[in-house]
Parts: structure tokens; sequence; C-alpha cells
């Protein structure tokens, strides 16, 4: 990477916003459609969820418009916050993936992924205390064929988790807590 290819990063975080909901391209089935991605946290009294089931596919939208002709190329860095409730489990893999889509409903893309990471770490659960064990997955996707965005495109976060027992995966709206995040390199045109 040089100096001269004026690439920056676009940080976003997940969470999930429990009364407000994107319906855009094929993100519009619910529960999915509350998740987002966005460059900072909503506000602490905002109604939100902490978690999800780790074990279905968990989408989160960056719900604005690009408004420009971008390219995604790098290091698309990141990571995700796994647990477990209720009971012992078992993390085998995860995968995740930044993917674009736009107005026409058919069309979804994927920019790039880390394709199935194995880790095979069990999460214990103390029953005594009801807290169980948590694991930050860091990510790192080699984006070096630039992608180019347009106008029109939204991103989102694809986070896929193969697992025995109850996995959850985290997204609060905390600032001091960070449990989904994604660091996307961009230049302009």
């Amino acid at each position: 990477m040089a100096i001269d290819d004026n690439r920056y990063y676009e940080i976003l975080y997940g969470f999930y916003v429990d009364d407000w909901q994107n319906f855009w391209g094929s993100i519009t089935s619910s529960p999915t459609s509350h998740k987002m991605l966005d460059t900072g946290y909503v506000d602490n009294g905002c109604s939100t969820t902490d978690y999800s089931v780790a074990s279905v596919v968990n989408i989160f939208l960056y719900p604005f418009y690009i408004k420009s002709v971008y390219f995604i190329e790098g290091v698309i860095k990141g990571q995700i916050t796994l647990g477990t409730s209720g009971a012992t489990s078992l993390v085998a893999s995860y995968r995740v993936a930044l993917c674009k889509t736009n107005s026409d409903l058919s069309t979804d893309v994927e920019i790039a992924t880390t394709d199935w990471v194995t880790v095979n770490d069990t999460l214990h659960w103390d029953a005594g205390l009801g807290i169980g064990d948590e694991i930050v997955y860091p990510f790192w996707i080699d984006c070096w064929e630039e992608y180019k965005l347009t106008e029109n495109d939204r991103l989102y976060l694809k986070v896929e988790v193969s697992n025995v027992g109850p996995t959850i995966l985290y997204h609060t709206n905390a600032g001091n807590t960070i449990d989904l995040k994604v660091e996307v390199p961009m230049r302009g045109v």
C-alpha cells in the first residue's frame, strides 16, 4: 500500500436496534433487518438487544447509500464476539463476509470472506453464577483486487457460526465493549 493510494478505513460497529428496521435488497426478513452497522453507537437509552443466536446467519446492514463511487481494496479487518448461554457449547468454526446489495432486489454480492476458520473452542457455562465464557475472534480478509462500490450500493456484514450448544453472537450497543467491528479499506475515484 502506497501513501498516494489515498485509502482510508471506514470503521463500522454492529448492534441490534429493537424499534428500527431496514428493508433493503434481499435483507428483508426479521430479525436481520434490526441489525445495523454504523460509524458509532446509538444512545444507551435506546432499546437494543445484546445478543442473537450464533448458529443462524447474522446480517448487519449499513443502512445508508454509498453516495459516490468508491473502491474497496486492502485488508478488511475486525472482530466478532461469541459466548454461551445456559449450557456449555463448542464453537467449531466461523465465517465472516463483507457483502453489498443495491436497489435491485436480486443483486447481492460477496465482496470478500474469511472462508471457514476452524477454532474448536469450548465455552463453559457456570450454572451457579449464571454466566458463561466469552471469546473474541479477530479477522483479516485480503481484498487486494479492488472492488467497486457505486452510489446505489449498501454494505452489509454476514457472520456465520458452526457450533454445538447454545452459542450466542454479541452485538451490545456500548462504546466501552466492542463486540462486533469491521474496518473497510476504501478509496475514492
